[in-house]
């Protein structure tokens, strides 16, 4: 009976499958554009982007200057989101922004005309352009409606996108430290601290600061070696004067005390 009763399901399934299938060839082939926007918006509802977007394109242009163009309009442009589609979508929500600047969707629109470009930032090893115009059209966003209840998401969103690149940045510098390219790693940490002062990676960028000065000082020519560890010193007590409960503490420490005795002997020498 189990075994009948599934059959018959499936049978079922494939027949409203083939039906609606049936139905959509028939719209789309027909020269009812009436039809077709009902079909269309049908589609959109059952989450048939595909067939929705299919059908949009073709009566879009029939219904430009019509009350119906808005609103069919929209819909392409959120289809194309929910597809995935982010390029195309963004490309599509400002041309709906320019062609209903007064549109009822104008701050939906450049809302998620936004939210496309944050959906195409990419990780942070790879190039940030699309994550600088995400920044962008979020703060574009928050000008022309600051009193939007999206603001405060908004301001989430560009927080991480921030953090995004001021990884970037940080493990850009990292890569010289690792490298052992000391003096590059030196200004490239600093760099990082000067763009991001507060930055969550401030305590390890005070460190590995210290740690690159410090061998960069002893592998230095005699005659930059005194200068070299002198700042060894001074971005030790930066990051103690920071962080003094630090993890990294007691390796700065045995720094400073290797730093100090170079010192020294330097001096012993001179004399």
């Amino acid at each position: 009976m189990k075994i009948r009763f599934l059959n018959f399901f499936w049978v079922a399934l494939c027949a409203c499958v083939l039906f609606s299938c049936s139905e959509y060839s028939k719209v789309l082939k027909s020269g009812d554009n009436e039809r077709k926007k009902n079909y269309a918006i049908q589609m959109y509802e059952q989450e048939e982007w595909i067939k929705s977007i299919t059908l949009l394109e073709e009566i879009i242009p029939y219904y430009k200057l019509t009350p119906d163009g808005e609103k069919l309009y929209f819909l392409y442009c959120q289809a194309n989101y929910n597809l995935g589609d982010y390029y195309l979508a963004g490309y599509y929500y400002k041309r709906f922004i320019r062609q209903y600047p007064t549109s009822k969707h104008a701050e939906e629109a450049t809302y998620m005309s936004a939210m496309c470009a944050v959906n195409n930032s990419p990780e942070y090893r790879l190039d940030q352009t699309e994550t600088l115009n995400a920044l962008d059209e979020l703060q574009i966003f928050i000008d022309l409606y600051p009193n939007s209840n999206r603001i405060d998401t908004c301001n989430l969103i560009m927080d991480k996108l921030n953090l995004k690149l001021e990884k970037k940045k940080f493990e850009n510098s990292m890569l010289y430290y690792r490298t052992e390219d000391y003096k590059a790693a030196v200004v490239a940490l600093e760099s990082t601290l000067d763009a991001y002062p507060e930055s969550v990676f401030k305590e390890e960028i005070l460190y590995r600061i210290v740690k690159s000065r410090y061998f960069l000082a002893i592998n230095s020519i005699e005659s930059k070696k005194k200068e070299r560890l002198e700042a060894t010193l001074k971005s030790y007590s930066t990051f103690v004067a920071a962080f003094p409960e630090s993890n990294w503490r007691s390796d700065a420490d045995n720094i400073q005390e290797k730093t100090k005795k170079e010192l020294e002997a330097m001096t012993a020498n001179a004399q």
